[in-house]
């Protein structure tokens, strides 16, 4: 099935310009309606303390917010007003949700083909951490992370970062639409030290090569390098990577380090990601 819906979170100064440019072209290339959503926090959800207010301090505070929602909804309208002019061919609209972020994304995504996001390095602060975890952890759906370096055509060639996981297998999926288009498909599987090359990954090209798609299938040692490093050093420049995100618990990534927290804080091209 051809995607017929792509999601496009913002904040109130709406998103990176790689991102909607992204977004709006892929949009445009599938046929497929693009929804920007932006999540607003409603006012009762901004009072700090708000036990702990009199009557009065609480409804000044409600005052406040109120200003400060209706600020953000009207700065996210005048930036998809003029966004979308710019691509006046595609079938796009706003919907502000309040609420609070995790929540909104995951329920809009839930109904997209992929969403598309910053990387973390392109932009990290909460709203988009929020988003980013919630499109990745509680919708289903792939992902479409985008750093500020990525342009052009995204998904002429495709680099699968393989390994014989589930978390891999569903990129490989959720990937479809990008790769019936791609002109290269490199399915790259890395070997670490000591271990045998993986026949998954020779039975994941014959299954894509089964599909009439162009790929080569890449088997490289790791050596003394990180997954994550690795990763993002075969793939190279000007590619689409398909991979698997948080194979195993987020928070031995944040402890110990991790390729998929490697490649969001670092990667330069755009990045197709599942859980």
């Amino acid at each position: 099935m051809k995607p017929v819906r792509v999601l496009l979170p913002i904040n109130a100064k709406g998103t990176t310009s790689a991102c909607s440019d992204a977004a709006f072209g892929l949009a445009r290339r599938f046929e497929a309606e693009l929804e920007v959503l932006h999540p607003c926090p409603p006012p009762s959800q901004r009072l700090p303390y708000a036990t702990e207010l009199s009557p009065i301090y609480f409804e000044a505070y409600l005052d406040v917010s109120r200003k400060q929602v209706d600020d953000e909804e009207k700065q996210a309208t005048a930036w998809f007003e003029k966004t979308s002019a710019k691509w006046a061919d595609v079938e796009s609209q706003l919907l502000t949700v309040e609420g609070l972020v995790g929540p909104a994304v995951a329920q809009r995504a839930k109904t997209a083909d992929f969403s598309v996001l910053p990387t973390v390095a392109a932009a990290e602060d909460e709203m988009f951490d929020e988003a980013r975890d919630a499109a990745l952890f509680s919708s289903g759906r792939p992902v479409l992370f985008v750093p500020d370096e990525a342009g052009g055509n995204i998904g002429e060639t495709i680099v699968i970062a393989w390994k014989d996981a589930v978390e891999s297998a569903r990129a490989v999926a959720c990937a479809g639409p990008f790769l019936e288009a791609a002109s290269l498909v490199r399915l790259v599987s890395l070997i670490e030290e000591g271990e045998e090359e993986d026949e998954t990954a020779l039975a994941m090209a014959n299954y894509l090569a089964a599909a009439c798609l162009p790929v080569e299938l890449q088997s490289v040692r790791l050596g003394d390098r990180d997954v994550g490093d690795a990763i993002l050093e075969e793939a190279g420049s000007g590619v689409l990577l398909v991979m698997g995100g948080y194979g195993r618990w987020r928070w031995q990534e944040w402890v110990f380090g991790g390729a998929t927290d490697y490649v969001l804080r670092n990667t330069d091209v755009a990045v197709l990601m599942s859980h």
